[in-house]
């Protein structure tokens, strides 16, 4: 029998109203405000989406195994790893994955990007068939590799990685060395990209898109100054392994954000930070053409 594991999210109307009873969403959804009505509409999709998974796996004779995307530990000795949610769930999920391939399900398409992922409610049990007949494409994504100080720093990040202040309103300094060249930096922080994550904040902030296949990566400096004193060069570019780019952190206070805010590891005054591209366990993600 076939095992699957499947990572899901709980919506915001989940954690917040029903987990934590805030009291003023509560107050707000007894007042009718139409955006906390979203809140509970959009769980009402989300836990339908769950639900048709769960359907889809128990008709197909899958031996499944459900856990809340928080609680996540090392995926092992599952065939298929399905992500229910967005983007997000895609990123948490594979920061506890080696070999295993994962198909993403969109749990809310009117709501959600999530570009990571190949099925929705209304397809999920074709796609879910095919997945565990081996039918579906398989993508590889490569992920970036962090160190501090020239320890390991968390999972391989499979969509970017930011170098900056904690505070957004704070200026971020830093020196930034890719081969022989090094400048001292100010900026609002540092972006850097896998392939897979140059469609998001990196285009964003001015990147490229590159074939999420592509095995390379780029850095861009977010809202660079350029002043008197200051006239950079490093705004910008593409690297391939071996290469790497190396980072000394000139404040007393900062943080390495690893996909998003939710892994964050706090640097001091003359922290080093080295970030490549990792050619070990690269990312397999099911069902998609990019």
């Amino acid at each position: 029998m076939k095992r699957v594991l499947v990572v899901y999210k709980k919506s915001a109307y989940q954690l917040h109203v029903v987990e934590r009873k805030d009291p003023w969403l509560r107050r707000l959804l007894r007042a009718s405000h139409p955006d906390a009505l979203d809140w509970l509409a959009a769980h009402r999709v989300q836990q339908r989406t769950l639900d048709a998974v769960v359907r889809s796996l128990r008709s197909l004779g899958v031996r499944e195994t459900l856990v809340y995307r928080e609680r996540l530990r090392p995926a092992t000795g599952y065939d298929l790893v399905l992500s229910v949610g967005g983007d997000g769930t895609v990123l948490q999920a594979s920061h506890f994955m080696k070999d295993t391939p994962l198909l993403g399900v969109n749990s809310d398409p009117t709501r959600s990007e999530a570009v990571f992922c190949a099925a929705t409610a209304s397809d999920v049990h074709r796609v879910v068939r095919d997945a565990l007949e081996g039918r579906l494409p398989a993508l590889l994504l490569y992920r970036l590799a962090v160190a501090l100080n020239g320890r390991r720093l968390g999972p391989l990040a499979l969509n970017d990685v930011l170098i900056a202040h904690e505070d957004p309103a704070t200026m971020s300094r830093y020196r930034l060395r890719l081969g022989a060249r090094c400048e001292d930096h100010k900026s609002s922080g540092l972006w850097v990209a896998t392939a897979a994550g140059s469609s998001s904040a990196m285009a964003a902030a001015g990147g490229r898109r590159l074939p999420w296949g592509a095995k390379r990566f780029q850095y861009r400096p977010r809202e660079l100054y350029q002043g008197r004193l200051t006239r950079c060069r490093l705004t910008g570019g593409q690297l391939s392994p071996p290469r790497c780019l190396e980072l000394v952190w000139l404040m007393r206070e900062g943080a390495v954000f690893l996909d998003g805010p939710h892994l964050k590891h706090r640097l001091r005054f003359g922290d080093r930070v080295t970030v490549s591209l990792s050619p070990q366990h690269p990312f397999r993600v099911l069902g998609l053409r990019r």
